[in-house]
């Protein structure tokens, strides 16, 4: 699951068929530990409260206990904003400030605990980038991720972030079994064999192709590639497979998997492009060959590394709303949330590195934003996420294929799909007998057609409803599993994503949703959301061109 800033393989988390035959792998390796009795659900992570206090008429009558000046300003505290810091420094501008809402930094890619292991609250992995995101690599080698380049110029990534195996497996409700890989290939037909032989051709015949000027026509960040097939955007991934035959009910649950899994939407609401790149992005070598960078704690690792790299010190301001925007005197107006105070900012640029569509809640003339009309029509939206972390006092097990990093349900209803749990510490080496016990990250998606009413069924029902719906699908894959329950941990992300609809990438709304704003476009926005596609990847090119923008134009 890829949630805002994670990225996504396409291939290497989808290994097809990975390993031979099945396994047995029953039960938990222990008797269980006694039970500790009911466990209370708990919400953790962003406050809905805190984002509705932009609604507040009473922020804009404070009055003003201080005023500052730095010479850019960073709105958000999430990957995109340290990125931009990270840039910015780079660049040899110092004064700068970032402004963060919660109390923590992350956004998506934040982490949390429970006694047996940090977890991810989103985003939960990277993969490790080709060999052209050159910028990248210059990021993963500043915080230890990348440690060395063999003699062929091959990354060498440290070791201890490199996911270990088995990646995935997936479960067959009918049979009860686990299967290996994502694909679910048992009692498959001759016939939807070859609809998946033919899928794969099709893949292998687009991956790698340049249009006359060099540009591969799909490749990371999306703005970067050729364009030559941009007419695809203009329809869901479900029409395409549909032009094509493709109605095996295995690969279209395969290719809906991925698209929900990326992206937070049903292969009906998915763009036919995005759901395409989600597979050639990286290019199809790169995927078989590439691995995943994870952490117990999923990309909050990566936020860690990069804001201790940063060094802020007292300039990296969590707990901080900024409830108004004035684009063209270049001043914000912030909260301090923890002394009630307010103060004003002059900024020679600021970045706006939260979510694009708060930005017209902050401005004094939102109808000048030009990305208003996209919002109100809801050609630019955000998926709903329902993500959880339980607590189990022995790790899970199954018939079939042995546990896995990912462990995907196979549901055929798609009003009921969710996308499964990894094991956040899958790989730890005390993940056995002598410390039994594993901490599984629950990931839904909510794929309603309007995501509005979604996010609004999220946000009325309490931890008890929700953790009672985390473990109910839980216990479909692991029928005693809520005995061994000793902690839960519940998320929810209302716009958590960006989603990729048809006609979002090329019909003109990203350009409008970066387009600099006020008097000499002191104001440009560099959130993940800006680039389309809710990748780790995205968001670290919009905030580093938008750092190199802000860098070129001081005075």
């Amino acid at each position: 699951m890829s949630l805002g800033a994670s990225g996504e393989s396409g291939l290497s988390r989808r290994s097809l068929l990975a390993g031979a035959g099945l396994g047995l792998a029953a039960g938990c390796r222990q008797a269980p530990r006694e039970a500790a009795g009911p466990v209370a659900p708990a919400f953790v992570g962003q406050s809905p409260e805190r984002g509705h206090l932009l609604r507040s008429a009473e922020l804009l009558s404070a009055p003003i206990d201080a005023r500052e000046r730095v010479a850019v300003a960073i709105v958000g505290g999430g990957v995109s904003g340290l990125c931009a810091a990270w840039q910015l420094r780079r660049r040899g501008v110092e004064d700068l400030a970032l402004f963060e809402l919660e109390d923590s930094l992350g956004g998506t890619a934040r982490s949390g605990a429970l006694p047996r292991s940090s977890y991810p609250m989103g985003a939960h992995y990277l993969p490790t980038p080709p060999r052209e995101l050159v910028e990248l690599h210059a990021l993963l080698e500043d915080i230890g991720v990348i440690v060395g380049r063999e003699h062929d110029g091959r990354l060498e990534f440290q070791s201890t972030a490199i996911c270990a195996g088995p990646l995935e497996r997936h479960f067959d409700p009918e049979t009860r079994q686990w299967g290996p890989g994502l694909y679910p290939n048992l009692g498959e037909t001759a016939a939807e064999a070859e609809q998946f032989e033919r899928f794969w051709a099709e893949l292998e015949a687009l991956d790698g192709r340049r249009d006359a000027g060099g540009r591969l026509h799909f490749r990371l960040p999306a703005r970067r590639s050729s364009g030559a097939l941009a007419h695809l955007d203009g329809q869901s991934m479900a029409d395409w497979l549909d032009a094509r035959g493709y109605d095996s009910w295995r690969l279209r649950w395969f290719v809906d998997y991925a698209c929900r899994d990326d992206y937070g939407c049903s292969a009906e609401q998915t763009s036919a492009w995005a759901g395409l790149h989600h597979f050639l992005g990286r290019g199809l070598a790169q995927n078989r060959e590439g691995q995943l960078l994870t952490f117990p704690g999923g990309n909050g690792e990566l936020v860690e590394r990069i804001a201790a790299r940063v060094a802020l010190g007292a300039r990296q301001r969590p707990g901080h709303l900024v409830y108004a925007l004035d684009p063209d005197k270049g001043e914000l107006r912030v909260r301090d949330l923890s002394t009630q105070r307010s103060i004003a900012v002059a900024a020679e640029r600021i970045l706006w590195a939260a979510p694009r569509y708060l930005l017209p809640h902050v401005l004094p003339r939102p109808e000048h934003d030009p990305l208003l009309p996209d919002l109100r029509a809801g050609g630019f939206s955000h998926a709903p996420w329902l993500v959880a972390n339980v607590e189990l006092a022995e790790h899970p097990g199954g018939l079939g294929a042995p546990l896995a990093w990912d462990n995907v349900p196979v549901i055929a209803d798609p009003k009921a799909r969710n996308l499964g749990y990894v094991v956040a510490n899958h790989g730890d080496d005390r993940l056995d007998a002598h410390r039994p016990g594993a901490v599984l990250t629950y990931y839904e998606p909510l794929v309603d057609a309007d995501p509005r009413e979604a996010r609004a069924r999220l946000l009325a029902g309490d931890a008890a409803q929700w953790g009672e719906h985390v473990l109910r699908s839980l216990e479909a894959m692991h029928p005693t599993i809520r005995a061994q329950v000793r902690g839960l941990h519940v998320h929810r992300w209302g716009h958590a994503m960006v989603r990729p609809t048809p006609g979002l990438l090329f019909g003109g709304v990203l350009e409008r949703a970066r387009a600099p704003l006020g008097e000499g476009g002191r104001v440009r926005a560099c959130a993940t959301d800006v680039g389309g596609l809710p990748l780790f990847e995205e968001a670290f090119y919009a905030a580093t061109e938008a750092a190199d923008w802000a860098a070129e134009r001081l005075g």
